[in-house]
């Protein structure tokens, strides 16, 4: 089967060799698959990836980085094949994927990032027949592939727990962040300012319910927010950038009891000066996944709001592109200058052939091919 394989930082198109399926997995064919800044992070800073996987006891997202793997654990699938052991699961079903696949010892890996598990970045994928959302007729089965990064910012809100009269700053605003400010949104706060260097993400992050938002290389966030608010309101922050620096400067710029919130993952050590935190009585977070008392990671939540509209992910699906048109992908949403970004999310769709990256305005179509498609045909001019 094809598959975009990625080695020490360097990507290859190539065929590999199909999954290896049990009686107790479920087998897919992607048909959307999103690049996540995780992904960017594996690809440029694998060692420091896998040492904070290590360090930290996280095994999920272990790999050989002298070994080919291959990305994708954001996606939509139509099942092919249901093992004998498993139920609730028939093929043609079109599913949200939950992308943890159990190996035959017992270890949970996730799809994407496991050397022998490859992710939707191929032509199959293999996982275990849990968690997975069945995505109804008139739902986009492409677009859906957004749900992770989203949900990843609801959570982040949802963790925190702000409620008004409380506002927020949310501080970068690719698709985490996008879900934070919608989350925000939805629960009436006000301000909510949204930083980002990219006008194109400025732009989608107001559309999705910013009150103002700003460029920040040329407006301090907190100095736009203390503008806004009222002289007493208590302000919650919202990291999702990873940028190193920006937690220590916010130490120094937050009023005192702030709550920080960090959702973006920064891959290098980032040094703060925690007596400044002290001092001003700053509580800082670090969220993924569940919460400690067992909150729900807010998957189908997230998945829900995008079915009814609550949140249109549309406006942050900045493109879309076939698996020849992948290192294009990577290299769009990394460029030097992060002010030069047009993108947000650009979603890899194993119905599109030939390289590029396409604009998502309807020509690719919505329905969901033929079992076994591969790649249909190029995308109209």
């Amino acid at each position: 089967m094809r598959a975009v394989t990625m080695r020490r930082g360097h990507l290859e198109l190539k065929d590999i060799p199909e999954p290896p399926m049990s009686d107790d997995h479920l087998l897919v064919e992607p048909l959307s698959a999103g690049v996540c800044g995780g992904d960017l992070n594996a690809m440029d800073h694998a060692d420091d990836f896998l040492h904070a996987s290590r360090a930290s006891g996280t095994t999920l997202f272990l790999f050989d980085a002298d070994r080919d793997l291959v990305f994708g654990h954001e996606f939509t699938a139509r099942v092919r094949e249901v093992g004998a052991h498993v139920e609730g699961y028939a093929a043609g079903d079109v599913l949200l994927v939950s992308p943890a696949v159990i190996d035959p010892a017992g270890v949970v890996h996730c799809v994407g990032y496991a050397t022998d598990y490859p992710g939707a970045l191929a032509e199959q994928v293999v996982v275990s027949p849990y968690g997975h959302v069945r995505i109804p007729a008139g739902v986009s089965p492409y677009d859906a592939a957004t749900v992770d990064p989203v949900a990843t910012g609801l959570n982040g809100v949802w963790r925190s727990k702000i409620e008004p009269p409380a506002g927020a700053i949310v501080t970068g605003c690719g698709p985490v962040g996008l879900g934070a400010v919608a989350a925000l949104a939805e629960r009436g706060i006000h301000p909510i300012v949204a930083s980002d260097p990219s006008a194109a993400r400025r732009n989608i992050a107001a559309a999705f319910g910013a009150h103002s938002v700003v460029d920040p290389a040329e407006d301090d966030p907190v100095d736009a927010w203390r503008d806004l608010a009222d002289a007493d309101q208590r302000l919650y922050v919202y990291e999702a950038s990873g940028k190193p620096g920006i937690l220590d400067s916010l130490l120094y710029t937050v009023p005192s009891y702030t709550r920080i919130t960090v959702v973006g993952a920064c891959m290098v050590d980032d040094p703060i000066r925690p007596i400044v935190g002290i001092y001003k009585n700053v509580t800082i977070e670090f969220c993924v996944g569940m919460g400690p008392d067992g909150e729900e990671y807010p998957f189908a939540q997230t998945f829900e709001r995008i079915a009814d509209g609550r949140i249109d992910v549309t406006k942050l699906v900045t493109g879309y592109a076939g698996l020849e048109g992948v290192e294009e992908v990577f290299a769009h949403l990394r460029p030097g200058n992060y002010r030069d970004i047009e993108h947000v999310k650009i979603l890899v769709r194993h119905d599109i052939d030939g390289p590029g990256i396409h604009p998502p305005d309807g020509r690719l179509g919505s329905a969901v091919p033929p079992s076994g498609h591969g790649a249909a045909s190029s995308p109209p001019a």
